[in-house]
């Protein structure tokens, strides 16, 4: 979130001595310089991928997704990015005109997607850190989610991605703790204190980028910068040991700089949509050694998304920004929509949904199915009650597993899903 820069029409705002661009950088641009609508996709492992899933299923048979300019995504939102973009490439459609929708959707996106997440690829990936055959290794030739991804996702190139729309897969970089961008839009890699490296480094694969993106630490091993450090320019960092720590740059998480995905966006577009499938922290949560262990990066995190999240609400509100935001732990009643919504009730959604386990682990079909059924009605409620305007097929709510919104089964089918199993629940890949 952009610092507090105070009352900008008085002249004593201190900015602070490393910003390139003065105060300008904490503002975003004049409305009639903001062009296009950027869609945000957080982080929140596999049930964030799930949530974003339901999300776009309706936004595409909307025809709001076919105008969407840019795509940010985060962790778990990268991996259904990996799945979009697989779509994109394979099929060709990637320059869909403002009334098109995205074809295939089912066969294309959602099928591989829920396919996937039925297996466990965090225990294997994590456990092979340990593994003494592997402590000399380095770099790409280690990189077992990076392998996981590209086996069985996609092993396109960056380059492969389409400029339209474009998509920015966000991680952290934690030698200078900013963010790292991997833009297929602008052709590049890189973040603001590094630099840019551009054109697309052909070593750089979607594979490796979205496991760069949803490397949690702990769980996962960081992905190192393999490219040479002199092809990055006109970064903010100018010391003389610049090259050396480029060299040693490893990437991690983008969730620990940004979960929501809006840095890139927020300044230049004239429309923010954001999905969220992030972490929801309270005291409710599971009571098992592996949690209590992860408390602390995960209130850390939560407690930062609130306040990307109060800022950003506040500024739609305020008129400031022009948007919608919906979230996996969001009431339908708080959209005070003129008829009764379809969607779970809010018992249903704070004492299951919303505690569902952020994890790559396997999920259930329960966990499937709820997932991509509450971001669908999310994403409809949300565009219906602020964004209404984009909506270019007035198509009435298809909900995807409409058996599963019968929420006597969902409460049942979900009151272990916020326990977290430390060698998993399913199939290792």
């Amino acid at each position: 979130m952009p610092p507090d820069t105070g009352d900008t029409r008085e002249s004593h705002v201190e900015v602070p001595e490393n910003t390139s661009h003065g105060i300008a950088t904490y503002l975003p641009l004049p409305f009639a310089q903001r062009k296009g609508i950027a869609l945000c996709l957080s982080g929140g492992g596999y049930r964030a991928a799930l949530f974003h899933l339901g999300s776009l299923r309706r936004l595409n048979e909307l025809g709001i997704l076919g105008q969407v300019d840019t795509i940010t995504s985060v962790s778990g939102g990268s991996v259904f990015v990996a799945h979009l973009a697989k779509h994109l490439i394979s099929s060709r459609s990637h320059e869909p005109t403002q009334t098109d929708v995205i074809p295939d959707w089912e066969t294309g996106v959602g099928a591989p997607l829920r396919a996937f997440v039925r297996s466990n690829i965090r225990t294997k990936a994590a456990l092979a850190r340990y593994d003494p055959r592997n402590w000399t290794l380095r770099g790409p030739v280690f990189e077992p989610l990076s392998e996981t991804y590209s086996e069985h996702v996609t092993d396109a190139r960056l380059d492969e991605l389409p400029t339209s729309p474009r998509f920015v897969i966000c991680a952290t970089e934690m030698e200078f703790g900013s963010q790292w961008v991997f833009d297929s839009g602008n052709r590049r890699i890189g973040s603001r204190s590094v630099g840019f490296a551009s054109p697309l480094p052909e070593d750089w694969t979607i594979a490796r980028a979205t496991a760069a993106s949803s490397s949690f630490p702990g769980a996962f091993p960081p992905i190192p910068v393999s490219t040479d450090p002199d092809l990055f320019a006109h970064g903010l960092y100018r010391e003389s040991d610049r090259r050396r720590r480029i060299a040693r740059i490893e990437l991690t998480d983008g969730g620990m700089y940004d979960n929501l995905g809006l840095e890139p966006v927020w300044r230049d577009h004239e429309t923010l949509l954001v999905s969220d499938g992030g972490p929801t922290f309270t005291s409710w949560q599971s009571r098992s050694w592996l949690w209590r262990g992860l408390r602390h990066p995960v209130i850390l995190l939560d407690q930062v998304t609130d306040l990307r999240k109060r800022w950003l609400v506040s500024n739609f509100l305020k008129g400031e920004m022009q948007g919608a935001y919906w979230g996996i732990e969001g009431s339908p009643e708080n959209y005070e929509l003129e008829h009764e919504p379809t969607a779970y009730s809010d018992r249903i959604i704070q004492q299951r949904i919303a505690r569902i386990r952020i994890d790559f682990d396997a999920f259930s079909e329960a966990e499937i199915k709820v997932l991509e059924n509450h971001g669908y009605l999310m994403a409809d409620i949300a565009v219906q009650r602020h964004m209404r305007q984009l909506v270019r097929h007035d198509r009435p709510v298809d909900i995807p597993h409409r058996d599963w919104m019968n929420e006597r089964l969902v409460n049942s089918e979900l009151r272990m899903s916020d326990q977290i199993s430390i060698l998993g629940r399913g199939k290792r890949i």
